[in-house]
This record gives C-alpha cells, structure tokens and sequence, in this order.
C-alpha cells in the first residue's frame, strides 16, 4: 500500500518543492495534518469502531489510571458496566460515603481527575483489587495516534477510518494552499478553483463519516493511484 503522503497527493496533488529545507517543512506540515485529522476520526468514531482496535488496560489497586493522550471506550470492574460521573461528586461515590450515590460491585461508577503533575487519572469505585477478576478494573481505550507522512497504515487506528485519516489532511493541505494563494500570491482566480476542488474533498470526508457512524449504506473504499 502506498503510504500516507502519496495518499494524499493522489487527492491534491503533488507539491513542487526545490530544495531538501522545503521537502522537511513540507512533511512536517503533511505530519501535523495527519496528527490532527487522525484525532478528528478518533472522535467521531462509534464505541462499537473503536472497540476492535483498543486497548485493555487492567487495574488492581486505588491509584487509578493515568489517561493522558487515551480515549476512554469502555471502563469495567468485574463483568459490570461502569458509568461515568462528573468530579463534584467524586465524595459521593467513596465505599462508605452513606450517599444514594455509592457504588456498589454491580454498579459501579468512574471519575476522571487532573493531578499536580502529569496528565489526569481515572479512579474506578469501588475501588478495584487484586482478589480476583470480579474485584479487578478493566479500561478499554484507544491511543490518540501521530502518525507520519510515510507510513502505510496508521498504528492502532482502525483501517476501516484510514481513508478519513487521509482525506481529512488533504483539506488542511488544500485550505493551506488556498491561505497561501489568497494572501501571498493574490490569486484569487487559482483559489476559487481550488477552493471548489475543497469542496470536493469536504463532501467526501462527510460521506465517510457517515458511512463510519452507519448512517450510510455500506461502500466500498475507494482504491487510490499508487495502492
């Protein structure tokens, strides 16, 4: 399979570049786009998407989990479901706090909590342990990716979203042409050519989405140039 830069250029075409300083800044930018657009997808997806491709993170004491740069899935203790609640009422949720809002084994609940340093935490309660399976918490999660111009698949993102990866960053290299023709080659001639070429891509980038989400029939993926 092609990788992700030829990907996009086989939707926007290829960018004429004359020295190696160009060609670096030119893949740095390819590589924030792709950082961005494939956070996007990562948002947008289903529960039932995501899940094929997370990651199962086990915990066993009250230190909770740090889940920085994670999208959370799933959380469970034992074999129950465990729902989130906000942090004001993280007292309430304690073992023993005598509030209609205590956690129970069969119901047990989550919270999520910035910490002095370093990224937030989420606490399952009751607390989770090591007695067992039933006692132990279980997190479901994907890993916010940052892939690069040259690679052929993004890791630990589900294919089937790849393509939205790859036409979500080719309108940000096409609205970064259309800024730059606007404001520092004045052409506005070339720009509104280009710009209803974005308009292309956006609609496409729509119906993947949807298709995504299962608000569309089911189609196949489109096969690029170089693949």
């Amino acid at each position: 399979m092609a990788n992700l830069k030829t990907q996009i250029e086989n939707l926007v075409g290829t960018k004429a570049v004359t020295s190696n300083a160009e060609v670096s800044s030119y893949n740095a930018m390819l590589n924030n786009f792709l950082k961005q657009s494939s956070r996007a997808v990562l948002d947008l997806l289903p529960d039932d998407v995501l899940i094929r491709d997370s990651i199962k993170t086990t915990i066993e004491n009250n230190g909770g989990l740090d889940i920085t740069d994670k999208k959370i899935v799933k959380v469970l203790r034992g074999n129950y479901g465990s729902v989130e609640v906000p942090l004001e009422f993280k007292a309430q949720v304690q073992t023993s706090s005598g509030s209609l809002m205590e956690p129970s084994v069969r119901t047990p609940v989550y919270y999520i909590e910035g910490q002095d340093s370093g990224g937030g935490k989420l606490f399952i309660k009751p607390d989770p342990s090591n007695a067992n399976a039933e006692s132990k918490g279980y997190v479901y999660h994907n890993s916010f990716p940052s892939p690069s111009w040259a690679d052929t698949s993004i890791s630990n993102f589900p294919d089937l979203a790849e393509y939205a990866v790859v036409i979500g960053a080719s309108m940000r290299v096409l609205q970064h042409k259309i800024n730059k023709m606007i404001h520092d080659e004045e052409d506005i001639e070339l720009s509104s050519v280009a710009q209803q070429e974005l308009a292309t891509i956006q609609s496409m980038y729509q119906d993947e989405i949807a298709r995504l989400n299962g608000q569309a029939g089911i189609m196949a993926q489109p096969v690029q140039e170089g693949q």
